[in-house]
């Protein structure tokens, strides 16, 4: 056995060095098998039907952790850096359609990625609070782009206008809107500045 391990020029330390790589990539393995999992769990939960989700309660920890799994991938091919501030109790219970406001808000995200227009090593910033009678909860989406022009901003959520330009198709924010008003009996509202970026603020009743 030592002379075809010497013949081959493989020695002890080569098994060493192989054992140790071996390692390193089961350990890799584990985490990208977990992050499937989860990822498989959040679009998996996709395909509940509105009905029977009218009436489901979640909390904001569970909520976090969802956007994070769909919009990992997103957000690390651009470059960009959610900070998210947590300012409620992660145990706050929503009513509602938990893919549906995961949805409004990963769509959020991703328009906030697009205004950045391929610049990488930008920051967006997700905040969740209570408003001052603590009878509702405040999600904003804020962004550091050029901000909206006067004509995106008056027609917003009054028609399908994009604000992705050529790229986008207008349906995004208009059915948001839509979702949250409808399913949520909340609001959304925004705030935009030239030069200074766009916060949007998702408005739900506890």
């Amino acid at each position: 056995m030592m002379l075809l391990l010497i013949t081959l020029g493989v020695n002890s330390q080569d098994h060493h060095d192989i054992a140790k790589d071996m390692s390193s990539w089961v350990v890799k393995i584990k985490d990208y098998t977990s992050y499937m999992s989860d990822i498989i769990t959040a679009v998996k939960g996709q395909a509940v039907t509105l009905s029977e989700a009218d009436n489901v309660t979640f909390d904001v920890e569970e909520l976090l952790k969802r956007v994070d799994i769909l919009m990992k991938h997103e957000l690390k091919n651009a470059l960009i850096y959610l900070r998210v501030s947590l300012n409620v109790p992660e145990n706050t219970i929503l009513h509602g359609d938990i893919n549906s406001l995961v949805q409004v808000i990963n769509n959020m995200i991703s328009n906030s990625i697009q205004a950045y227009e391929g610049k990488p090593e930008q920051n967006i910033d997700l905040s969740i609070s209570f408003t001052e009678d603590k009878n509702n909860i405040i999600i904003s989406i804020k962004d550091y782009g050029p901000g909206l022009s006067d004509k995106v901003k008056d027609k917003l959520f009054n028609e399908m206008i994009t604000t992705k330009g050529k790229n986008g198709t207008g349906l995004g924010l208009y059915m948001s809107y839509s979702t949250i008003k409808a399913h949520f009996n909340g609001d959304i509202t925004f705030e935009s500045e030239s030069g200074k970026g766009t916060t949007f603020y998702i408005t739900l009743p506890l």
